[in-house]
């Protein structure tokens, strides 16, 4: 019984090579001829439609070459009638090459290379315009990956191209998605306040009395303050002046010098201090008078 599979195996194996064999072999040489001057007409075509087609003529150029290989073999192979000097150049043509088993049949390897090339150039072109519709929506960062992808089509990167469409397509989804949910969230938003809206602003009214009320009480205290620091550095002053008086004339332990610029130092800041305390008190008593006007007023029984 195991036999019989291998044997069987053996012979789907054997099957399906000779089909191959023959599929190759039946490639002729006008047929070769054919899906080159189709290969031809494809780059003309993608030339007058702006593509770029340096890929397609280096693999044209290719299928030529194999072309020629073939026809040297043939010849090698005595498959076709041909003269000595024919002999010689296919020979010639061939000393590096295993002619043996070269055919027309690899000539239509690069010949479909080129159509799946045609095929792939369209298909991302169109892609390409698809993407081009979503540009007005999106941000300025995924408008760089769409540019990207221009430039790698027309260097005929055609594998980056397909991947930085995808990531184009990637973020347009995020973007959307994102956008979506940021007008959900306006949406309730309105709902919410056009269902909460005089309970909203009594709120704002409120907080906006208590801080009113809070800003008053703190520009008091600070005003408060200021004038106990500028008092408290007026004592401090008088009493250096005081000092200083009496380590000139009753000490004796300064010069007349020292003396001079010291009272002269504290006279200025002494002074600076008399101009800002009637400021400062007025400030005060206006805010003062503000708070009290705004109390309500008892009434005597």
């Amino acid at each position: 019984m195991k036999f019989k599979i291998i044997t069987i195996t053996e012979i789907f194996l054997v099957l399906i090579f000779s089909s191959i064999v023959s599929a190759s072999e039946n490639v002729t040489r006008e047929m070769a001829i054919q899906a080159i001057n189709e290969s031809e007409q494809i780059m003309i075509q993608m030339q007058e439609n702006n593509f770029s087609v340096n890929y397609i003529n280096d693999t044209l150029m290719q299928a030529r070459q194999v072309f020629t290989q073939a026809v040297y073999a043939q010849i090698l192979r005595n498959e076709i009638n041909s003269t000595d000097p024919e002999k010689r150049e296919a020979t010639a043509a061939l000393v590096l090459i295993k002619w043996q088993n070269i055919t027309y049949a690899d000539v239509l390897v690069y010949t479909e290379n080129i159509k799946t090339r045609r095929d792939t150039a369209y298909l991302l072109l169109d892609k390409i315009s698809i993407a081009e519709n979503n540009l007005d929506e999106i941000t300025s960062g995924t408008k760089e990956i769409f540019s990207q992808a221009q430039l790698a089509f027309y260097e005929e990167r055609y594998n980056d191209t397909e991947k930085l469409l995808s990531e184009f397509n990637t973020a347009v989804e995020s973007e959307k998605i994102a956008s979506s949910t940021l007008f959900g969230l306006k949406i309730g938003a309105m709902n919410f306040f056009q269902r909460y809206w005089i309970y909203i602003i009594i709120f704002f009214i409120f907080f906006g009395v208590i801080a009113y009320f809070i800003d008053k009480g703190l520009r008091i205290k600070l005003l408060k303050n200021k004038i106990k620091k500028k008092k408290a550095e007026e004592k401090v002053l008088l009493d250096l002046m005081k000092k200083t008086q009496e380590e000139r004339f009753k000490e004796n332990k300064i010069s007349g010098l020292v003396y001079n610029i010291r009272m002269k130092k504290y006279e200025e800041k002494l002074q600076e201090i008399k101009q800002e305390l009637p400021v400062l008190e007025e400030n005060l008593k206006k805010f003062k008078n503000k708070r009290d006007v705004n109390k309500p007023v008892k009434k005597k029984i």
